[in-house]
């Protein structure tokens, strides 16, 4: 058994079927760290309550009418992950880093009431800002490990009674996962069927080509890349300076790329099997947010964000390769579309706000991830009802915090710092899914320089969260690891 747990912990995420929707896929469109302007990272977005800042447009709408002037802004960003994983003693790291525009945007205003009494200004707001970066590496190896995954696909071969004829079938569609691997094996000659005594070959039992005790060398490799951006469209309404509302209607789109590589050498043979997998969709929401100012100094938010609706296509490839056959053999493309929501959110927020020297601010935020639910899979056919259950049953509801503050050590400079902290949402560990083991901690410094019109804003962000990689084989244990995201970003403010 001990021997099966380093090939199981090696053997990272093998989905049951080419394309199976399983609660990672949720988890990933809804689990966000909104990373706008560079003024609000440095004060851990905590800017429900603050506004006038063109990132609280996606945390609470009212806050563009706060906007005393039009503004445009710009946000390029560094990022670098370093992912790593614990594979029996040993630590794995690898790294990506990666250039990009956090937010793009625009607030103007309509002034309506030169008196300031009633309504004052109707502002508006365009661009969009990034909700997720999933660009990251990992790896993990097992040297001379005393068994191999073509082990398992024999033994499921012989289990599932498959035919010679069903692994010679080139036309094979919409079947298990496993079904592939095991005829992706035979195609490249890793495994071979039985014979009796007088050389005939025993139909449904297979072996690997491996000696027996042959040691092996494993490596898994996943490379990921992607990203959820919004789009928003935002209008708020200034009362008498104290009481602003505001709405956005933001469209979310998701590009998600994900190459996983599994490998094993040994002195006979080698192989790499890929597992290609693609995730693309858009989705709608719409926010509502109010602020109120019972005194100047004191500043409350309120906001309510709908599900996200999303319509999502996917698009998966399995392919292998040997030693004794240089060339693929492939699966070929599957395909699959389904709606999906996630959680809705509220946000209650609030901000001191000392005369012109600085400001501390505070938001919590309330999110239900067992309400997440996909639906109208494969063009409408399926309805995920036990999936739905399962994750109603692994997810839980969470409270998010963010803190910030900003201190102006003149008119034209301000120092500022901020912390996030986002709950873990998984009530329960499944031994075959990647899921966090703890909350994550973001924290972040920074600065601002204004002169005039313009502004210059500089942050850095520091994230941590740990996980644990799953396994599709049951009643195996998980790999440990944690991923450290750095952010450098700047922001070009031009007011108008």
């Amino acid at each position: 058994m001990k021997r099966l747990y380093k090939l199981a912990a090696i053997l990272i995420l093998l989905p049951q079927l080419i394309i199976a929707q399983n609660f990672a896929d949720g988890f990933r469109l809804s689990y966000n760290q909104i990373q706008g302007t560079a003024r609000a990272a440095a004060m851990g977005n905590a800017f429900g309550a603050l506004g006038g800042d063109f990132t609280s447009l996606s945390i609470n709408p009212a806050g563009s009418a706060l906007y005393l002037s039009g503004e445009f802004v710009i946000t390029p960003n560094y990022f670098s992950n370093g992912t790593t994983l614990k594979a029996g003693n040993t630590n794995y790291t690898d790294n990506e880093q990666s250039f990009s525009i956090n937010n793009i945007g625009a607030v103007g205003k309509f002034s309506a009431n030169p008196t300031n009494s009633g309504v004052v200004s109707v502002n508006y707001g365009i661009g969009f800002n990034r909700l997720a970066n999933f660009n990251g590496n990992s790896l993990a190896n097992f040297n001379q490990s005393g068994v191999s995954w073509l082990d398992d696909i024999a033994g499921y071969a012989n289990n599932q009674a498959l035919t010679n004829s069903y692994l010679k079938n080139k036309n094979l569609s919409d079947v298990y996962f496993r079904d592939w691997t095991t005829k992706l094996a035979w195609d490249t000659y890793l495994i071979d069927p039985d014979v009796d005594e007088n050389n005939n070959v025993i139909d449904q039992k297979y072996h690997s080509i491996l000696y027996e005790n042959e040691k092996v060398d494993q490596q898994k490799t996943i490379s990921q890349s992607g990203k959820i951006d919004e789009y928003v469209l935002n209008l708020s309404i200034n009362f008498n300076h104290k009481f602003y509302l505001g709405t956005t209607v933001g469209i979310q789109d998701i590009n998600y790329k994900r190459i996983s590589t599994y490998g094993e050498a040994f002195n006979k043979n080698s192989f790499n099997f890929y597992d290609d997998y693609y995730m693309n969709g858009t989705g709608v929401n719409v926010k509502i947010g109010a602020i109120y100012k019972p005194v100047q100094s004191v500043r409350l938010g309120l906001a309510f964000h709908s599900p996200t609706f999303y319509r999502i296509d996917d698009r998966a490839e399995l392919k292998m390769n040997s030693f004794l056959a240089a060339n693929h053999s492939k699966s070929g493309e599957s395909l699959y579309n389904y709606s999906f929501n996630t959680p809705m959110k509220l946000v209650a927020s609030g901000a001191l706000v000392f005369a012109k020297k600085g400001l501390l601010s505070l938001d919590a935020e309330y999110q239900n991830y067992a309400s997440m639910r996909f639906r109208n899979g494969g063009n409408g056919g399926d309805n995920f009802n036990d999936l739905n259950s399962v994750m109603g049953n692994v997810f839980k509801s969470v409270i998010n915090l963010r803190v910030g503050a900003e201190y102006k050590v003149t008119k034209q400079f301000a120092l500022r710092g901020g912390y996030e902290m986002y709950g873990n949402p998984f009530e329960k560990v499944l031994d075959e899914q990647t899921t966090l083991t703890g909350n994550t901690s973001v924290i972040g410094l920074g600065f601002g320089y204004t002169i005039n019109s313009v502004s210059l804003n500089a942050a850095y962000t520091n994230t941590l969260l740990k996980t644990s990689e799953g396994n599709a084989q049951p009643n195996y244990y998980q790999l440990p690891g944690e991923n450290l995201n750095h952010n450098i970003m700047f922001t070009l403010g031009l007011r108008f």
